[in-house]
């Protein structure tokens, strides 16, 4: 019994360490520095933007829609000073964004595959729509004081205003749904000290925005493709990849701008959907069903020459005349090596996306 007290003693020491170690960390986070601004509770101001009608549906276009405006959506923050009062001192505002510079348009952000985008914020007493995102130290000339620490103030609006700009990357086919990207944080600080960009004032999401477009493309006639493979073994030995092949026809039909006016090349490509991709390797379909499917994946690959379809790639579809082509693939259960494949059903999912030049 001595080895297995001593074992427990130990145990019980190392977690008392941890414990300690974490109650040490939340408390320090707690310490604000001096002149440092927070929100009273975490806010966020939210972009709708309604529905956006592209015309000019050619990488380089401008899409600028209506400012957003939450004016009169004030909200309350803390005025921080540890180290004595403050008097009367202006507000100094730093924006920061975790989107990627655009490698291609200087001043943009990279959105998606489709836009890059420009952010502009209101800052109180600043220019119209804002200042572009990142800015660093901008003071709004409003002087406020810190009597107490902290001290409250119920009307801070900055960062509920601003301008959203949309850069086409390239033609978007059948529109584009946005929805709850995070475009900007927000800090404060009431005197001109570095800003330690711990607690943000506000965040600004766009919540949901929907682009259309005049360029149209349409699988299948609107129908889902539904591959059936029936009873098949659950051995990896089998399930390589080669066996239980079934046929995936894809038919594709588009008319509307840029279609209309010229020959285009267009490109095909699939897009994992709920199931995701396969644990063991991002070049095929992962599966799902009521017990483990981790093993067990779904491969593409062209009809016409066996090559491989990785999902998220684009391929040149080579028969496409008057606007519409066919699109042949095939798909076969493959299973990691040496694994065994638990009995009962499976399902995959794709998106079959499309993108011309």
């Amino acid at each position: 019994m001595s080895p297995m007290t001593a074992c427990c003693k130990k145990c019980l020491t190392v977690r008392g360490a941890l414990a300690f170690a974490a109650m040490l960390t939340g408390h320090s986070a707690l310490a604000y520095e001096q002149g440092e601004v927070t929100p009273q509770v975490p806010h966020n101001y939210d972009v709708s933007l309604t529905t956006l009608d592209i015309k000019n549906n050619v990488a380089g276009a401008v899409i600028m829609p209506p400012p957003w405006n939450n004016s009169g959506a004030v909200y309350t923050g803390y005025i921080h000073c540890p180290d004595g009062r403050i008097k009367e001192k202006p507000r100094y505002y730093t924006a920061t964004t975790g989107m990627t510079p655009s490698a291609i348009n200087p001043g943009y952000f990279r959105l998606n595959d489709y836009f890059d985008v420009k952010i502009q914020v209101f800052i109180v007493n600043g220019p119209t729509p804002g200042y572009d995102v990142p800015f660093y130290d901008v003071s709004n000339q409003d002087k406020k004081s810190c009597r107490k620490n902290p001290t409250t103030d119920t009307r801070i609006e900055s960062g509920s205003k601003g301008q959203v700009t949309f850069k086409i990357t390239k033609p978007v086919i059948n529109g584009v749904s946005l929805n709850s990207y995070e475009l900007v944080k927000l800090y404060g600080r009431q005197e001109l000290t570095p800003v330690l960009l711990n607690t943000p004032l506000t965040t600004v999401t766009l919540k949901s925005a929907i682009i259309t477009v005049p360029d149209k493309c349409v699988v299948n006639a609107g129908n889902a493709i539904v591959v059936n493979f029936g009873d098949i073994p659950g051995n990896s030995s089998q399930l390589n990849g080669n066996n239980f092949k079934k046929d995936v026809p894809i038919k594709i039909a588009c008319k509307g701008g840029s279609f209309d006016m010229s020959k285009l090349n267009i490109k095909l490509g699939v897009q994992p959907s709920g199931s995701g991709l396969a644990s063991f390797s991002p070049d095929y379909l992962g599966t799902t069903g009521s017990t483990d499917r981790k093993n067990l994946g779904i491969v593409l690959k062209d009809k016409a020459d066996n090559s491989p379809v990785i999902p998220g790639k684009f391929y040149n579809l080579k028969t496409f005349n008057n606007n519409s082509g066919s699109w042949n693939l095939t798909a076969a259960p493959i299973a990691k090596p040496g694994s065994e494949i638990p009995e009962g059903e499976f399902d995959a999912s794709g998106s079959i996306v499309a993108e011309f030049q």
